[in-house]
This record gives structure tokens, C-alpha cells and sequence, in this order.
């Protein structure tokens, strides 16, 4: 198995997302995949994800985000990758 690669990504969900514990989703899911960034509620109903790490962890999380916690309906979700730039130490929550 070959050495994995770095990257960034910036996602964003739609649909039912917040008020029903999408946030804390993600950010449990980030930190299993030791992740790095943030997550937050948009002031247009969606929720955003910026995170740093392993690639083919970042698409796992992006496939987690599709379908989010229980309650939440996501209708639509885009990845938009960039270049890593090593801004963060954890993955929190943004208020």
C-alpha cells in the first residue's frame, strides 16, 4: 500500500441539516479519521466543512456527510478541493 496523500476540502450540505446534530456528526466522524478543520452552520440553512488530511479519508467523510445523523435529509452536498495549507490543529466546532 502506497504512502497516502494530503489534501483539502471545503463541504457543504443542504437540505434538513441543522438542529439535528449534524455538526456533532461530522466532527465525531473527523476526528476518527484524524482530520483536521472545522464544521459550521451557514446563516443560509446549510452546514459547511472545511478539512485538512488524508485524502481518501476526506471522500470518507464527504460519503458520511451525504447521508449525516439520523434526522438530518440532505438534498444536495459539493466537494471543492484546494491545497492543504496546515491551518489547524484539531477539528472543532465553529459557532
Amino acid at each position: 500500500m502506497g504512502k497516502s496523500e494530503e489534501g483539502k476540502a471545503r463541504i457543504v450540505v443542504r437540505g434538513f441539516v441543522q438542529g439535528v446534530g449534524f455538526r456533532y456528526y461530522i466532527m465525531q466522524k473527523a476526528q476518527e479519521m484524524r482530520l483536521k478543520g472545522y464544521t459550521q452552520n451557514l446563516p443560509n440553512g446549510e452546514v459547511e466543512a472545511v478539512v485538512e488530511g488524508d485524502k481518501l479519508f476526506i471522500e470518507d467523510l464527504y460519503r458520511a456527510m451525504q447521508r449525516g445523523p439520523t434526522k438530518a435529509k440532505v438534498t444536495d452536498h459539493v466537494i471543492e478541493w484546494g491545497d492543504p495549507k496546515n491551518l489547524f490543529r484539531t477539528f472543532s466546532i465553529k459557532r
